[in-house]
């Protein structure tokens, strides 16, 4: 492949390259590491809208850069999501109320309002949590030798941590997952019906912060509703596209990891066995290698706050710029071999599925948890477990996602 051949905005590629386009993700590095991606047919949606192209960072140093120089990268001026918002009624003006479409120093103060629940010390805390419902979830499917993956294993306890974080009732928690796959999604959908997703969404979280208020917890609405900023409350916009945000983020990264790492030790029986043969010690380095191997949020977007040359290429102020996390994590100059599957690869903590600099995802060490304990249940009563028929990926430029999954087990 050569840089040129590939729409970046086209949503079909998912589907088309069975995953990324990471083939032509190493031509973008060999060739064109700053690439200027032009517009094809296929990625004119009329739902988002996109009518110009933007510049593509397939190296993994220019993405670190990229991500902690905000003074050029901006996550603000045209918000952190490849389509054009300027057009689209208070679209614009919505991602930027939330964290991921702010810069310092005001990503930095929104941030430490909700950053307590997240430290180290705190997530310890929920491991037992996490143990049982793990435990649930495969005792419900345990003695039927077959499922789907994605509904039956993957989807529940990430979807039942957020909840639990948030403070939505537990019985709240499969329209949750219902509304959250829509609005992060935008893609195959009309606008009224991408814009009623994410609407239903904004009014249940004000519909609960308005509860919080009359009964504080320790939940994060809690925190945003009763919380100030600089000596301000926050407003319903921010409480609800913070809802939003992390609704999604939250739900959608730990899910599609968790049916990536089933797809891989399936791909990959050499490397299953050897998970195997010790999995309290292997466990947590190839979560590590799932992330960098298969990371399920593809790429952000920046703006261009001023004029900056990088590689001989001059990138203008308002020129939209794509951060390709897919590329960053098989640059051979960063990963030796990096197609290759190695749950044992030495600097494998080090990719950028999490994103980088001020944006480094909250919820890192809470996905790693649930991740580690979800699959040392799953590896040790279902050992053979394995992927049956080909896995169905959405249609979306935004994730890697897998939305079925067929497994078969011996039964417990």
């Amino acid at each position: 492949m050569k840089p040129g051949d590939v729409d970046l905005a086209d949503p079909d590629n998912v589907v088309r390259y069975e995953g990324a386009p990471v083939e032509y993700f190493a031509a973008l590095r060999r060739e064109d590491p700053v690439h200027w991606n032009e517009l094809t047919p296929a990625g004119r949606q009329d739902v988002p809208t996109l009518e110009r192209g933007f510049w593509v960072l397939s190296k993994y140093d220019d993405i670190v850069n990229a991500s902690k120089d905000h003074a050029h990268f901006s996550s603000h001026r045209g918000g952190p999501v490849l389509w054009d918002l300027e057009g689209v009624e208070n679209a614009l003006e919505t991602q930027r109320a939330g964290m991921m479409g702010m810069d310092p120093p005001d990503h930095s103060r929104y941030r430490k309002l909700v950053a307590p629940p997240f430290t180290p010390r705190a997530i310890a805390k929920m491991e037992p949590v996490i143990q049982q419902k793990a435990a649930e979830i495969v005792d419900a499917v345990a003695g039927k030798g077959r499922c789907d993956f994605v509904m039956d294993l993957g989807w529940d306890l990430p979807m039942t941590m957020m909840c639990e974080f948030m403070g939505v009732p537990h019985e709240d928690r499969k329209m949750m997952f219902e509304l959250s796959t829509a609005a992060a999604t935008p893609e195959g959908k009309t606008r009224e019906e991408h814009q009623a997703a994410t609407s239903a969404l904004m009014t249940y979280a004000l519909g609960l912060a308005a509860q919080k208020r009359e009964n504080p917890d320790d939940g994060l609405v809690s925190r945003y509703a009763n919380g100030e900023v600089e000596g301000a409350d926050l407003n319903d916009l921010e409480i609800g596209i913070f809802f939003v945000t992390l609704s999604i983020a939250s739900h959608e990264t730990t899910r599609n990891t968790s049916n990536h790492f089933m797809r891989l030790l399936t791909e990959h029986p050499d490397q299953k066995e050897l998970l195997l043969s010790d999995l309290d010690a292997l466990l947590p380095n190839a979560i590590e290698e799932t992330l960098r191997h298969s990371p399920p949020v593809m790429q952000f977007r920046r703006t261009m706050a001023q004029d900056l040359e990088l590689r001989g290429k001059k990138l203008r102020e308002g020129d939209k710029v794509y951060l390709s996390y897919v590329s960053a994590n098989r640059d051979d100059d960063k990963f030796p071999d990096p197609d290759r599957y190695d749950i044992t690869r030495e600097n494998a903590k080090e990719h950028l599925a999490f994103g980088s600099g001020n944006h480094f995802c909250l919820g890192a060490g809470l996905a790693r948890m649930q991740l580690r304990i979800l699959f040392k249940e799953i590896l040790t009563r279902l050992p053979d477990i394995r992927v049956v028929e080909p896995p169905e990926r959405l249609t979306t430029i935004w994730f890697d996602a897998i939305q079925k999954m067929h497994v078969e087990f011996t039964p417990d």
